[in-house]
């Protein structure tokens, strides 16, 4: 609320300006400090939508779009299991494209060398 140099009345009937509040600066958020929050909320969101579509992936293996099937496979390297190593095997006798079935492979080797170690 601008007061324009006008009186502010207070609940006592006593006039007071704003200038007569002390005031220290600590609640002001300047824009340096507000695109740094900004950015720091879109990375938070990012990663939280990121991680939702990643465990929704695995889902993904078997749908109908390709772009879909390669993104559950990205997932699925990222977590060896001996679930995931049986999983990967039946993909690959139902995997059409022989692309995705070369990745499918590659992301096999990678579960079982780890499952190895």
């Amino acid at each position: 609320m601008k007061t324009l140099g006008r009186p502010v009345w207070d609940r006592r009937g006593r006039g007071r300006r704003a200038s007569d509040y002390a005031h220290d600066g600590a609640g002001d958020l300047g824009p340096g400090a507000l695109a740094a929050l900004g950015f720091l909320g879109g990375v938070t969101l990012g990663v939280v939508l990121w991680s939702r579509q990643l465990h929704r992936s695995r889902e993904d293996l078997f749908s109908s779009r390709p772009l879909r099937r390669l993104a559950a496979l990205g997932y699925i390297s990222g977590r060896p299991s001996i679930d995931n190593a049986r999983l990967l095997r039946d993909y690959m006798r139902w995997e059409k494209r022989p692309i995705l079935r070369r990745r499918a492979e590659q992301v096999l080797r990678q579960v079982e060398d780890y499952l190895d170690e």
